[in-house]
């Protein structure tokens, strides 16, 4: 007979066998789009672009991208483009596997936390708890968003070092002040904590817990220890406080605090009126994830005051309640009590005042952690029996994985995804724009038409969707219509370069070249190095007679971008035109070899070589 494996093993197997679960459950995402802020933080972040593992790209990935604040989740950017370009998968893959990671971190700190002097009662189950607290964690269907969202990954990335921090820390405590893998733990917890705050500002919240973790569990609540403490938990706060303060972007900020926001829409004041009600719905989403439940763009109506709408005061006095509860039973189930404050304290950066969108769910990825310890561990309190106990949790677990299958499912398709935000969000603009850009990306013009239409009925100020439909009615040949919405979406957003582009080209193909030139020179200047209205433009230029100008469009196009095709094609016609066989011949060349199966280029070349072979005889 083969030996039984000891209990240790056992547990690692349940958290191993969560891993190969969550590689399941989240395969069908792994196609899934870039969306919201991917675009601007990866696609179009030129910083990210590093064809090497040079320093000095790095360190511009890290500090010059758009978020200079979260340098290493910009570095994992860059490796990840390094390796995959832009490959969605890749980034996906990557997503998937810190999930894993943070779910062993999960398993780690809940069973540290439950051998504390605190948790005494708990020690003989801790690593069972543990293991399907992790099991639990790992599978929920809340997390989907965290994991598909992928620019996401800087909320994932500062949670696996916030938990590495406090899992450092905990293992720290646990050994004699002399020895020395206290004191590498101590340094690591505290190393692992700036790499946290440089992934995203919500671990700008870790010196607190830290200091509560203390109190909870090593302390078991004693006052005299905070009065001992005070000067350095002063100082803790006022560090939280600097942190947060960058976080709002400086002194400066102090006095834009109270100021209404800058679109308009509500104030600040309001937002945090708001977050009473947004912190209800992550609690109940906690608790019920239903698939049906969960979208991508909520449609979160504002609270005006404490009776507009009504739920709002019944959703401040909930939260009011449960830290009165969470406070009233710290000392008779100080892990209920803390689970508490970490959700809720954890949820106090973007749920505040501070001008975020109103609403996601990825923002309780963090502070989902500690309740489902909580949970966990609260259910082995009632059932006597260990078995009952675990094969509670084992059901739930099962349940969740499947309704994060099924969520991860939506999350593979761009269409799905936001035809799915559509039903549940009906009367938001953004949904309908989104769901027909994907619409657009698919081929599918006239459907993607209709909802651009949709998004414009619903928000007539909505530059985007204005932009979406003028592009789309010009691809259909609705060339007067495309040209109105193109230019409204520039009168609402002078500086959109796209819309200048479009626009342009929607003149050429109505021959009105001066008035295409103008909008694809703005284009130019506003984007500077954009490859495409260079182009655009000197197909303009060409249009009108000036070949010199498009000559030179073209040749500053292929300087931006090498490998672009139609360019050469078109530097080739030009030079085609002027007589000059031999250099055209050449451009077409270049242009096939890019692109092989490029049936213009072909032709052009053939014709040209055609030429040549006449002129020669």
């Amino acid at each position: 007979m083969s030996p039984k494996p000891d209990k240790s093993s056992r547990e690692f197997l349940i958290v191993a066998a969560a891993a190969l679960l969550v590689v399941f459950c989240y395969k069908g995402s792994l196609t899934g789009p870039f969306v919201f802020d991917d675009e601007h933080n990866i696609i179009k972040n030129r910083f990210i672009r590093v064809t090497d593992l040079d320093p000095t790209g790095l360190f511009d990935a890290a500090f010059k991208s758009p978020l200079p604040t979260r340098p290493i989740a910009n570095i994992s950017f860059a490796l990840n483009y390094y390796l995959n370009g832009t490959n969605v998968v890749g980034y996906r893959f990557v997503n998937v596997l810190i999930h894993i990671i943070n779910g062993f971190l999960v398993f780690g700190l809940a069973r540290v936390t439950l051998r504390t002097p605190a948790l005494a009662d708990e020690e003989k189950k801790a690593g069972m708890v543990a293991a399907l607290a992790a099991l639990v964690w790992m599978v929920h269907p809340l997390h989907t968003q965290s994991v598909g969202y992928i620019v996401q990954r800087m909320t994932s990335l500062a949670t696996c070092f916030y938990l590495l921090a406090m899992l450092c820390y905990a293992h720290a405590r646990r050994l004699p002040k002399d020895n020395r893998r206290r004191i590498a733990l101590l340094g690591c917890s505290g190393f692992s904590g700036l790499l946290a705050l440089g992934s995203k500002e919500i671990a700008a919240t870790l010196p607190a817990f830290v200091c509560l973790y203390e109190w909870y569990f090593f302390q078991k609540l004693d006052r005299k220890w905070i009065r001992r403490n005070r000067p350095g938990l002063i100082g803790v706060c006022i560090l939280s406080a600097a942190i947060g303060l960058a976080y709002l972007g400086g002194v400066d900020s102090l006095s834009r605090i109270s100021a209404p926001y800058s679109d308009g829409d509500f104030s600040p004041g309001q937002r945090l009126l708001t977050q009473t009600r947004v912190v209800c719905v992550y609690i109940s989403l906690f608790f019920w994830p239903a698939p049906s439940r969960l979208n991508l763009d909520h449609d979160f109506p504002l609270s005006l005051s404490l009776l507009d709408p009504a739920t709002t005061l019944p959703a401040l006095l909930t939260l009011t309640g449960i830290l009165v509860i969470a406070v009233l039973m710290a000392r008779r189930d100080p892990l209920s009590s803390y689970a508490i404050l970490w959700f809720l304290g954890n949820l106090v950066i973007e749920s505040s005042f501070i001008r975020l969108e109103t609403i996601f769910e990825h923002r309780t990825y963090l502070p989902s952690v500690m309740p489902v310890v909580a949970l966990a561990a609260g259910l082995f309190r009632p059932l006597k029996r260990k078995w009952a106990a675990t094969a509670v949790l084992a059901a739930l677990a099962l349940l969740w994985a499947g309704w994060t299958w099924q969520r991860s499912q939506i999350w593979g398709d761009a269409v799905a995804l936001w035809q799915d935000c559509v039903d549940k969000s009906p009367a938001k603009a953004r949904p309908y724009n989104n769901l027909g850009s994907a619409l657009s990306e698919s081929g599918r013009l006239t459907e993607a038409a209709a909802n651009f239409q949709k998004a414009v009925a619903l928000r007539s100020n909505y530059a985007d969707a204005h932009y979406n439909l003028g592009y789309a009615w010009v691809r259909l040949g609705r060339l007067e219509d495309g040209t109105q919405q193109l230019q409204e979406a520039i009168r609402l957003e002078p500086r959109n370069y796209m819309a200048h582009n479009n626009l342009g080209i929607a003149y050429v193909l109505q021959e009105n070249y001066p008035d295409a030139i103008r909008h694809l020179q703005t284009a130019v200047d506003l984007a500077g190095d954009f490859d495409t209205a260079r182009n655009n433009l000197g197909v303009a230029l060409k249009a009108s007679g000036d070949s010199e100008g498009a000559m030179h469009q073209f040749e500053q196009a292929i300087r931006i971008n090498p490998n672009y095709a139609e360019a050469y094609n078109n530097l080739g016609l030009t030079l085609k035109e002027q007589g000059k066989l031999w250099e055209a011949a050449e451009y077409f060349r270049r242009a096939l070899a890019i692109h092989p199966g490029r049936s213009a280029a072909r032709k052009n070349l053939e014709e040209v070589e055609a030429q040549i072979t006449r002129t020669a005889n």
